[in-house]
Order: structure tokens, then sequence, then C-alpha cells
């Protein structure tokens, strides 16, 4: 049996690590925005009273990078001012249009979670600004929650945004346990998408695994995730009561799912690669952008001729594309082989 393609057995180790030095320097507060005013100057902008200051990110060199106006983003949401617009105008609009507009939010949105960190240059930098009643889970609670039941059974295959501020954090673990099917190496695994800051949902989703092309097929559980969560009311203990029962699932899975793989690589003498083309064009979450390119992709390779082929090209070609996205069109590979289960 070939060893699994990963990342050193002791990356979770690692990563559970150093998420936990992340934390260092960083607090949640809750803040008034109506009780605070706007200020913006070369490219610095803060909210501050006479007490205190509240800077958010700012990079001359990266100003479009996704962490450094994240935050920004937040606050103008909360406005109503898209933030494209927002970001246009000179600075005395961009403190005109504050000043217009803040007082005018409902207390019940004007009351926020500032996540901050400490900068020995500026005091507190504002990370996000959240709702009043999120609940503050954070990256390294999650990941402790894997770390803690995964032991020496599964390797970590990829780790996505795990630098400070970075908004969502993706990371994959597959089953050190492979099974051979049509001539290539397969396992089960799952992956986490976390967000401390309010990016996107805590979502966990169990997948195939391709050992040669390092693709993924996720399954769906009534039409949903394994498990899906906004964060509110969720608490570090609901995460360590829930991997240890994705797992048994996952393990007790392992003969539908090969079933399923033989099922999907069967050719059929009804549908043509042309055919699941035109089928794959009714779901949503994929873009023309995305058709174009999986259609160039197997018109240049003669050998697909099934749903597990094409299954494939798009779990190869969603590794170019944003966490969102990827999980979304992988999710659609995973149904188009059938990878679909029952919620319990």
């Amino acid at each position: 049996m070939n060893e699994p393609i990963s990342v050193p057995k002791d990356e979770i180790t690692r990563l559970v690590g150093r998420l936990k030095d992340l934390e260092g320097g960083c607090e949640d507060k809750c803040l008034d925005l109506q009780t605070l005013k706007f200020g913006v100057q070369n490219g610095e902008v803060r909210l501050y009273n006479e007490h205190h200051a509240y800077y958010f990110k700012h990079d001359p060199e990266n100003p479009k990078d996704a962490k450094i106006i994240y935050a920004i983003k937040q606050f103008c949401k909360i406005m109503g001012v898209p933030y494209s617009f927002f970001a246009k105008n000179p600075e005395y609009m961009k403190t005109y249009m504050v000043e217009c507009w803040l007082p005018s939010v409902k207390q019940t949105k004007s009351v926020v979670l500032a996540k901050l960190r400490t900068s020995k240059d500026k005091g507190d930098i504002i990370r996000a600004i959240l709702p009043a009643e999120y609940t503050n889970i954070s990256n390294h609670d999650v990941m402790g929650s894997v770390a803690g039941v995964i032991g020496s059974d599964f390797n970590v295959d990829f780790i996505i945004g795990e630098d400070r501020d970075e908004p969502v954090l993706h990371v994959r673990f597959i089953s050190k346990e492979e099974f051979e099917a049509f001539g290539d190496q397969y396992a089960v695994g799952f992956s986490v998408v976390v967000s401390e800051l309010g990016a996107c949902p805590l979502s966990i989703e169990t997948l195939l695994f391709k050992v040669s092309s390092k693709s993924a097929f996720l399954a769906s559980y009534g039409n949903e995730s394994f498990f899906s969560c906004n964060y509110e009311k969720i608490q570090p203990n609901d995460l360590k009561e829930l991997f240890p029962k994705l797992i048994s699932r996952l393990r007790g899975q392992l003969p539908d799912i090969k079933l399923i793989l033989q099922a999907s690589k069967e050719v059929s003498q009804d549908q043509c690669v042309n055919d699941i083309l035109k089928e794959l064009h009714f779901r949503k979450g994929l873009s023309d952008k995305f058709h174009v390119l999986l259609f160039q992709e197997i018109q240049k390779d003669p050998t697909v001729k099934n749903k597990l082929d094409v299954a494939n090209k798009m779990s190869i070609l969603a590794k170019d594309v944003d966490v969102i996205k990827r999980v979304k069109i992988e999710r659609i590979a995973g149904d188009l082989i059938g990878l679909s289960f029952a919620k319990s």
C-alpha cells in the first residue's frame, strides 16, 4: 500500500500551538459605535473618543489585501454603505459619510463586538466588527478539539489561512487507511472551515480523497454539510463531542462509498460526457467561467468518460479558487458521483 501524500505527522500539533500563540495580545470588547468618532488621515482609519482610539488595519503596500480591508468592510456594512463606493472617495468624504450615516444606525446594530489585537505602534487594532451576540469560539479551540480525537490515524493534507488576522482558516484531514479502486488509491477524510472573525459559518465536511491527484469529493448529509453553524450559542465542548461521532460514521460508511465509486466509474450507454456537462449547467454554485474551464480541460483529455472522471476534473480546478467557492465546487463534485447520505 502506498504511503499517503501528506505533510509531517506533527503538523496538527504545530498548528494548534501556532494558533494559541496568535491569540496572544488579542481581546474582544463591546463597543457602541454611536459613542465614537470617526477619523481618517493619510490612509489610516480610526474610531475614537476622548479616552481611547481603535485603528483599522492599514498597509500602504497591500491596501487591497483581504486581511487589511476585512474589518472596514464590516464597518461599511453596518452603516449601509457599499465598501466599493466608500473606498473610492477622498478622505474628507469618507469622514462626512460616516458622520451622516452612523447616527442613524439602529441601537441594536450600533453595539458591536470588536475583535482587537494590540500593536506596539498603534495600540488597539480592529481585526473584525461583529454583532454583539456573536459567540466567541477561537480557531485554536476548534482545531484543539480536532487534535484531541484524531490521534495518529489522520494526516493533514493542507492548511490554508493560518496567518494572523486571516479571515478564513481551512484545514483538511485524510485517513492513513487507504483503499484501491480502479488502479487508484483513495481514502476518506474531513475538512474544517473556520473563522473566528465571522467571515463564514463553521462548516465540517466529510470527503472522499483521491491520492494521486489530491482531489476531494465532499459528501452531503440531507443536502447539507455534515455540520454547519453560524457560531450562535456554540461552545468548544460541542465540538469535542462532534468529532468522534464524525469519525465513527465516516468509517462506517466506507463500504457504501466503495459502491458509490463503482457506480460513478461505469460508462453509461445513455449518458455521455457532454450530457454530464449539460446537467452541471443547472447546478447552483458553478460560474460561467468555471464551466468554460471545465469544458476546456475535458476537451483536452480523451480519458474522461464518466461522472467520476468529470468530478475529478472539477475538484482539481477548484484548488485555484478561494476557500468558500472551492468547498461549493467540491460538494457539487461529490453530489455528481452520488456521495449523499441521510442526515442522521
